[in-house]
């Protein structure tokens, strides 16, 4: 290679002026953004990427399907694409039955086109405190209800399983809801519960990015919380509380003990603390207050599970986040008729 000012002569003869691409070299590879590595995109970039339904659908069939299409129905890959797209996309040989990329997911039976699907679940990661079915049926030009419905779904599918937590983690539990002498009469809760409040029990992994597990507590009394943490901690785990009693025995358990003292101000005592669990009640409360204003006790454990994974998603909102939704959505069913049916009271 000669070089000489802003002209060079390449291994082919050729002549390359400054900033032009060389094929004798190669290119330094392009460093990704801090946004890129978050994961996180706009809507401008959302609608280049996913400018029609086929871009969708392809993105979700790749998501789900990979390179390989499979009948959800057999699970046997002898299957072929229809070209009228009617019934369904794609048609099994094995069992003689239509599918498409819906079934056997959260989205089957339902006709709201995938692109609002994956819109949805974009701006449902968004904002930290999570997105209205009123707004999100005003950004999907959709109704409120269809809205409401699409949420619950989606919030089925961000629903993380049974997740065994270990090594250091902070345990804390929370009242939500609000006060039982503002309510109506038909709306207040079992008396057992003091002022109309649903406690809710939550996991975190000491230290920044670490993961958050929680969910309602029916039955709150002390043998109920000390059972939740055998139940969701691994062994020999270490594990930070308050001074609350219920955990008084967990030493005893096989765990290294931390506790803070709140009742005397104490919020960090050496390396053992509750604050990282303290931050995500402060986005799920702000959440009821500030985006939701009510939440029915039925479906409390379903935006509980979605503050959760939205909080563990980290602040991504982009096509990596939305494809784990996607892959969370497999073999779950939400009927309308069961997300609106009567539940006893507990």
């Amino acid at each position: 290679m000669i070089e000489q000012h802003n002209v060079s002569i390449g291994l082919d003869g050729e002549i390359y002026y400054k900033g032009e691409e060389r094929p004798d070299r190669t290119p330094a590879p392009k460093k990704q953004t801090k946004k890129e590595q978050q994961d996180i995109i706009s809507i401008d970039r959302f609608y280049r990427e996913i400018p029609d339904e086929a871009a969708a659908v392809a993105f979700v069939e790749n998501r789900l399907w990979g390179d390989t299409p499979y009948c959800p129905r057999c699970g046997r890959e002898n299957v072929y694409r229809v070209e009228s797209g009617r019934p369904m996309s794609h048609r099994c040989r094995d069992c003689n039955r239509y599918f498409s990329v819906r079934i056997g997911t959260v989205m089957e039976g339902t006709n709201l086109p995938l692109r609002k699907w994956l819109l949805a679940i974009h701006l449902m990661h968004t904002d930290r405190k999570g997105v209205s079915s009123v707004q999100l049926a005003k950004s999907l030009d959709i109704g409120q209800h269809a809205a409401w419905f699409l949420q619950h779904r989606i919030r089925e599918a961000m629903e993380e399983g049974d997740l065994m937590m270990g090594e250091i983690i902070q345990v804390d539990e929370a009242n939500i809801g609000g006060k039982e002498r503002w309510k109506h009469a038909d709306k207040k809760l079992h008396k057992r519960w003091p002022e109309g409040k649903i406690k809710v029990m939550g996991f975190k992994e000491d230290g920044p990015g670490g993961r958050v597990k929680a969910f309602p507590m029916w039955q709150a009394d002390n043998k109920a919380l000390e059972k939740a943490v055998l139940d969701n901690v691994k062994p020999g785990s270490t594990v930070y509380t308050d001074s609350h009693p219920a955990y008084r025995n967990l030493a005893s358990h096989g765990f290294d003990h931390g506790t803070v003292n709140h009742g005397v101000g104490e919020y960090v005592n050496g390396k053992v603390t509750t604050n990282g669990i303290e931050s995500f009640w402060a986005l799920l409360k702000g959440a009821y207050r500030g985006t939701y204003h009510y939440i029915s006790w039925k479906h409390l454990h379903r935006y509980v599970n979605e503050c959760a994974a939205r909080l563990n998603a980290g602040q991504g909102n982009g096509f990596k986040t939305i494809g784990k939704v996607l892959t969370g959505m497999r073999g779950k069913r939400l009927m309308y008729k069961d997300l609106i049916a009567k539940l006893p009271r507990r």
